[in-house]
C-alpha cells in the first residue's frame, strides 16, 4: 500500500472510531473523545469538524463544567438517514422504520397470506416504504428464520417459509436502491438484547425463543457466536426417538415436539370440544392462526389446555437442562410468542431445568425474560446496518 493510501486508511479508521465512540456514548465532548479513543486533541477536533460538515454529528450545547470553559457535547445526528427493518414471519411481515438511534418512526404488521412468495413480499415492503418513509434510507435489515448467507444475501434454508436458496437481498435492493443486510431472525433478536435489552451486562449467554418455530443463539465474550453459519439451532436438537416429523426432515426435534403446531395438534387429539376440533380442521398454517387456536383452547377447554402445557413445560425443561449442561452459561434469555402463555409453563420449565442440571450448574444460571417484545426481532438487524454502514472499514 502506498504512503498516501496508508494515510487515507488511517484517517478513515480514526473517523470511524470517533463516530462509533460518539454513537455508543450518546453524548460526549471533544476532550472526553480524545481520552476514550487515545487520539490527540488536534486530531479529534479536526475529524469532528469533518463529521459535522458531513451532517453525521451535531453539537448539542454546553455541558456542566468542573472549571474553565464549558465543554460542548456532541452526538450522532439521528436524522442523518433512516433504516428499514423487516421480519419475515409465517404469513406476515413485521416492518419498522427507525432513525440512526433505533428510535421507531413507524411500524406495522402486514399479512401476505399462506405462500411466502419473495416477489410479493418485496412489493409489500416497497409499498410500505413509499407510504411511510420521509428520509433517505441508510440501509435495510431483513430478518428471516433459518440459515442465511449474509455476504451473498441468500436465504439458504428456511423450513418455516419453505424457502431454499432465495436471493432475497438482491430482490429488495433492486426496488429500494439501498444496501440490504440479511440476518437470521434469532440472531437479530439477540443483537437487539446486546444493544438495548436484557443481555447488556452478560458476557456468556444463550437465547431460546419459543413459538411457531423454536430458535436459539449463543453469546460468547459479549458477541454473537455464529460458528460456521447456523450456530444455535436449538430447535433441531433431537429430544424424542422416532418422534414427530420435523419441518427439517428429522424426527423428534424440539421444534416438532414443542412448536405451536405440535401444541395445537396435541390439543386437537385430546379435547372433546367440537368447537375446538372444527377450529383445528379449518385453521390455516399461519402463526396468527396457531396463536388464535391456542387462545380459543384456553377459553373452550381449559383442562385440556393445561394438560398439554404441562407436557410442554416438561419438554422445554429438558431442552433447557441440556443447554445448561453443554454450555454452562451465565444467563439464558427466553423470548418468543409462547411467552403469551408463560403462566402455564415457564416457571415449571425453569424449575425442572435447574433441578435436573448437572451438579450446581442450574443454580448458577440467571434466567431473563424478553422485555423488548416484537421489536427485538428487527432492532438487532437495524443495529447491524448502523455498524456496517457507519462504522465498518474495508481494508
Amino acid at each position: 500500500m502506498s504512503i498516501i493510501g496508508s494515510r487515507e486508511l488511517i484517517r478513515d479508521i480514526n473517523e470511524k472510531t470517533i463516530l462509533k465512540t460518539i454513537f455508543l456514548e450518546k453524548q460526549i465532548d471533544r476532550a472526553s473523545l480524545a481520552r476514550k479513543t487515545g487520539l490527540s486533541s488536534a486530531t479529534v477536533t479536526k475529524i469532528v469538524s469533518i463529521l459535522i460538515q458531513k451532517d453525521l454529528v451535531v453539537e448539542l450545547g454546553e455541558s456542566d463544567s468542573t472549571g474553565g470553559r464549558k465543554p460542548i457535547l456532541l452526538c450522532v445526528n439521528k436524522d442523518y438517514g433512516n433504516i428499514l427493518g423487516v421480519k419475515v414471519g409465517v404469513g406476515y411481515l413485521y416492518i419498522m422504520i427507525t432513525n440512526l438511534n433505533g428510535d421507531v418512526l413507524s411500524k406495522s404488521r402486514l399479512d401476505y397470506g399462506e405462500e411466502a412468495d419473495p416477489v410479493k413480499i418485496t412489493n409489500i415492503i416497497k409499498n410500505y416504504v413509499d407510504e411511510q418513509n420521509k428520509n433517505s434510507l441508510v440501509g435495510i435489515a431483513i430478518a428471516v428464520s433459518g440459515t442465511v448467507d449474509p455476504k451473498k444475501g441468500i436465504v439458504l434454508d428456511s423450513f418455516l417459509l419453505n424457502w431454499k436458496n432465495v436471493k432475497l437481498a438482491s430482490l429488495i435492493k433492486h426496488v429500494l436502491k439501498a444496501p440490504v443486510y440479511l440476518i437470521n431472525d434469532v440472531d437479530s433478536f439477540t443483537i437487539a438484547h446486546l444493544w438495548k435489552g436484557k443481555l447488556v451486562n452478560y458476557k456468556n449467554a444463550l437465547v431460546l425463543t419459543l413459538g411457531t418455530g423454536i430458535g436459539g443463539s449463543i453469546v460468547i465474550g459479549g458477541e454473537l457466536y455464529t460458528g460456521n453459519g447456523g450456530a444455535g439451532e436449538f430447535g433441531h436438537m433431537t429430544l424424542i426417538d422416532k418422534g414427530n416429523t420435523c419441518s427439517c426432515g428429522s424426527q423428534g426435534c424440539l421444534e416438532s415436539e414443542a412448536g405451536f403446531d405440535a401444541l395445537a395438534t396435541n390439543i386437537y387429539e385430546k379435547t372433546k370440544s367440537l368447537t375446538l376440533k372444527e377450529a383445528y380442521r379449518n385453521y390455516r398454517n399461519l402463526e396468527t392462526s396457531q396463536i388464535d387456536f391456542l387462545k380459543l383452547a384456553l377459553k373452550e377447554d381449559e383442562n385440556t389446555f393445561k394438560t398439554v402445557f404441562d407436557e410442554y413445560s416438561y419438554i422445554v425443561g429438558i431442552a433447557i437442562k441440556n443447554l445448561i449442561n453443554i454450555y454452562a452459561p451465565e444467563c439464558i434469555l427466553i423470548g418468543g410468542e409462547a411467552l403469551e402463555f408463560s403462566d402455564y409453563f415457564l416457571e415449571k420449565s425453569i424449575k425442572f431445568a435447574k433441578a435436573a442440571a448437572f451438579g450446581n450448574l442450574g443454580e448458577r444460571v440467571t434466567f431473563e425474560i424478553d422485555n423488548l417484545g416484537t421489536d427485538a426481532w428487527i432492532l438487532g438487524g437495524i443495529y447491524k446496518v448502523v455498524q456496517e454502514e457507519m462504522f465498518y472499514i474495508e481494508v
